[in-house]
């Protein structure tokens, strides 16, 4: 059984500790949640059934209650907080972006490692059963050489929403926040990080992208075209196009449908509805490398996330664009 702990108390580590009461499996509870405000941690304790509570995340990383902890705080904190956690012995699903820079996800990694403790970054869309099959069906060659992949995201928010998901202080903007998705997507179906980008943004008035285009190459001359926004509403669609068909997904981040649409006309219709709400995947992941005491995942390793990570960072200098921070 691992027994976790949930480091923040929004709306993303109200949809984990949702899923967590869902699977009712006893592999995997919820033991814990931590706020820097106790009466928030409090009434999140109460409603998803954890048995304690904390106004301190380093007192719930004291907590012999807690194996793992799920961090969820704003992007600029997750190094501090996955560190502290490490530091007092916990193994780490972070919430994606990993980290605002390369270094420091190196660092964290290097850490976990020494530590012999499990970490990972939380981009659940490795881990997604229908993903995992189209890889298996791309290297199947069942569309031919892939040449290109398109996927878009974006969404709106107004008011306090708005302004967390942008505010340059907290690592904001579009590209840490979904654009992460868009490159892990791409990089999952080619097996690598991109050798080169080329890419254009629109700032917003905190400094940060609100919509931003990726061109990124890929080595065999293969392509991926990458549209991410905070502003602008997209229909989260990705493409991959061989030379023998194109596979469609209305949804490819939660990826639950997906299209093979072959050149000579036929077309396959594949379907893996979610069990709970998509967070299970990569929980039983965690639970299964923790309790085979490793320290990575096979399925999405220290070393893809870090390239992830440099290759947002490659972005974000060629828009001239750092945070209060850097």
């Amino acid at each position: 059984m691992i027994k976790w702990g949930i480091m923040a108390t929004g709306t993303i580590a109200e949809k984990f500790a949702k899923t967590l009461n869902d699977m009712n499996d006893n592999e995997n509870i919820l033991t814990a949640v931590a706020s820097r405000s106790t009466d928030k941690a409090k009434n999140f304790a109460e409603k998803y059934n954890a048995s304690e509570y904390y106004g301190s995340y380093e007192e719930m990383c004291l907590s012999d209650n807690v194996d793992a902890v799920y961090v969820c705080t704003p992007n600029n904190m997750h190094y501090e907080n996955c560190m502290l956690a490490l530091s007092k012995g916990k193994h780490v699903l972070c919430e994606k972006p990993f980290t605002t820079s390369a270094k420091e996800a190196e660092k964290l990694y290097r850490s976990a490692e020494s530590k012999g403790l499990f970490m990972m970054e939380g981009l659940w869309i490795y881990h997604l059963p229908l993903l995992k099959k189209t890889v298996d069906i791309v290297k199947s060659g069942a569309i031919g050489d892939v040449v290109s992949i398109r996927a878009d995201y974006g969404f709106t928010a107004k008011g306090a929403r708005r302004e967390r998901k942008f505010l340059s202080e907290l690592g904001g903007g579009a590209l840490l926040d979904v654009g992460v998705y868009n490159l892990g997507f791409a990089n999952m179906i080619y097996g690598s990080s991109p050798a080169d980008v080329q890419t254009k943004c629109i700032l917003n008035e905190y400094g940060t992208d609100m919509y931003g285009i990726v061109l990124a190459e890929y080595s065999g001359n293969r392509f991926a075209t990458l549209t991410s926004s905070i502003g602008v509403k997209m229909e989260t669609e990705g493409v991959i196009y061989g030379t023998l068909g194109r596979i469609y997904f209305p949804n490819y981040q939660k990826a639950e449908k997906m299209c093979i649409i072959y050149n000579d006309g036929r077309e396959e219709k594949y379907e893996i509805p979610f069990e709970y709400g998509g967070f299970e995947y990569q929980i039983r992941e965690s639970q299964k490398c923790i309790q085979e005491g490793k320290t990575e995942s096979k399925f999405y390793t220290h070393k893809q996330s870090i390239e992830i990570m440099r290759t947002l960072k490659t972005v974000r200098n060629k828009w001239g664009m750092k945070f209060s921070f850097e």
